[in-house]
């Protein structure tokens, strides 16, 4: 009897440590706020996958939620890049979402809306559709094993952008903010992506409020030859010190862009580990 229950009890934690992702959640009961395109007819309105793994044509956001090992743990809301046009969901987002797992954190993979609903503004869907992924996950945290009180965001490139606007953006001063961000090789925070521009300020920009009580620690990795220059890294990590921010940088000398959680560079390869030591040593991590 005795053997039985151990065997029981080892398959309960195989089920656990073997990643695996539940059902997709619908973002929106019905239209998505704000929406100016139109779907062709008989197209899934939840987006167009490609063979190369980049899912286009979303009308209908959704998030897929990947459960932690145990309770009360990190939540990340992973947000791949694309920028603004498609989202490479399977290296900025489903491997993300396993080494989250293998740290600790229950991961929810957002596919939100694409291709750009404007030129020049193409954040305002997509920030509407991840600042109601963070409520739903604040309701409902404790269904895949997470902490309504311990929720961050996670952004690649686009969704690094759109990352930092859900926390630091100084429109709506009272809005929910997330507990803490993670910004892997952001874009678009520079007015030109060139080395010597400067951060967007403005109501569009991405320059927090003085008015905002607390911000998020962050966290930051960039590759120093990326076309989408580190400095805006570390010019918005030294500008949200400043304001008393915690906050961590990390410059690869060579990766380039868009290396997500591959095997491409030392920079894939070391970014997560790295992450999960910054986690714990903010205490958004357990020891």
């Amino acid at each position: 009897m005795k053997s039985f229950f151990n065997l029981c009890s080892l398959g309960f934690l195989f089920s656990w440590c073997s990643a695996e992702p539940l059902k997709e959640i619908l973002v929106w009961d019905g239209v998505a706020p704000l929406e100016t395109l139109t779907p062709q007819p008989g197209a899934d309105p939840r987006g167009v996958v490609s063979a190369e793994g980049r899912r286009s044509d979303v009308f209908s956001p959704t998030f897929v939620p990947w459960p932690a090992a145990r309770p009360n743990s990190p939540v990340v809301i992973v947000c791949p890049g694309g920028g603004y046009n498609k989202l490479a969901e399977q290296h900025e987002g489903v491997a993300v979402a396993k080494r989250l797992n293998e740290l600790g954190c229950t991961a929810l993979v957002l596919r939100y809306r694409v291709p750009r609903r404007s030129e020049n503004t193409p954040w305002v869907q997509p920030l509407l559709d991840l600042r109601k992924t963070l409520e739903i996950a604040r309701a409902r945290a404790g269904e895949w094993n997470g902490d309504s009180k311990n929720i961050g965001v996670l952004g690649f490139s686009a969704g690094g952008n759109l990352a930092a606007r859900l926390a630091y953006a100084p429109a709506e001063v009272n809005a929910d903010r997330p507990d803490f961000v993670a910004l892997i090789y952001p874009a678009y925070l520079f007015v030109k992506d060139e080395p010597n521009s400067v951060l967007r300020e403005g109501p569009d920009g991405v320059i927090p409020n003085t008015e905002m009580k607390k911000l998020a620690p962050a966290f930051f990795a960039h590759s120093a030859d990326d076309p989408y220059p580190a400095e805006a890294s570390q010019k918005m990590g030294a500008l949200l010190k400043s304001m008393g921010a915690k906050v961590e940088v990390h410059v690869w000398a060579g990766g380039g862009h868009g290396w997500g959680a591959t095997d491409r560079c030392v920079a894939s390869r070391e970014w997560t580990r790295l992450m999960g030591l910054w986690m714990k040593d903010r205490g958004i991590l357990a020891q």
